[in-house]
């Protein structure tokens, strides 16, 4: 006895009035679409499986079906277009890189070199630029003859200079020099100091017999101070005198400060 399985059919005793028949029964071909690929077709000679790629119709989507196969629109399977410092094809052997040159310092180029970022408008960018100014205040102020204080250290007179520093991403360093110069009249057997802060910085003695008017000098110090990203710092001058002695007196004081500023 011949039984059929599954699909098949058999029919007949076998033997020459009733022969045995052996048909096959059709299944239908079940098919399901993916996300990327969509079928069709029954599968039979007339109507053929077939399959095609789901192409998101997104405008963004640069991915086209070509009689070679998938391709991006408008380029050539993958190769990119450069510009501007930039080089290669974007493949396996031309990758896109930057166009840079040799490092032509003795210090190290990990430790030493600075940064390159990306703006708001997807521009490249460098370190900020080294950025340098200049603050000046000065001035001359005439006294009538006033007596040189007895003491040590008096101030007589003080100045400032605003100094801002023009780098808002950035410290500054600042060079300033603190200038004085005064006028004395000493008689005989007289003497008269000036200086900045507790620092004398002229210091005159008359040992002769008549009056020398108008001995002066001028003198100065510098200072390095460090300014805040953006900031300003108040530099001041104080100007004193001291061990006036035999009736000296001052009758003009000459100052100024001066900054040189640089961020880097």
């Amino acid at each position: 006895m011949i039984v059929g399985g599954d699909g098949i059919t058999v029919d007949g005793a076998g033997n020459p009035a009733n022969p045995i028949v052996i048909t096959a029964k059709p299944v239908p071909l079940v098919v399901a679409d993916s996300d990327c690929i969509t079928l069709s077709g029954q599968g039979t000679t007339a109507a053929p499986l077939s399959a095609a790629p789901r192409l998101d119709p997104n405008p963004a989507n640069l991915l086209k079906c070509g009689p070679g196969g998938l391709v991006v629109a408008g380029g050539t399977g993958g190769a990119v277009a450069t510009g501007c410092g930039l080089t290669g094809d974007g493949s396996t052997g031309s990758p896109v890189t930057a166009a840079t040159m040799a490092w032509p310092h003795p210090c190290d180029v990990d430790a030493k070199s600075g940064g390159v970022y990306c703006d708001s408008a997807g521009v490249l960018r460098s370190e900020p630029r080294t950025m340098a100014s200049n603050a000046t205040a000065e001035g001359s102020q005439a006294y009538p003859a006033t007596l040189v204080p007895a003491g040590s250290d008096v101030v007589v007179l003080t100045k400032t200079l605003d100094m801002r520093n023009p780098d808002s991403c950035r410290p500054a360093l600042a060079y300033v020099n603190l200038s004085i110069d005064v006028d004395f009249n000493l008689p005989a057997n007289s003497s008269a100091v000036a200086g900045i802060a507790d620092d004398d910085m002229q210091a005159f003695v008359n040992r002769g017999s008549s009056t020398a008017t108008g001995v002066h000098t001028q003198v100065g110090k510098i200072f390095r101070r460090s300014i805040p990203a953006g900031g300003t710092l108040t530099e001041e001058l104080p100007i004193t005198m001291g061990r006036g002695t035999g009736g000296a007196t001052y009758t003009r004081i000459q100052w100024s400060i001066r900054a040189l500023i640089i961020s880097v």
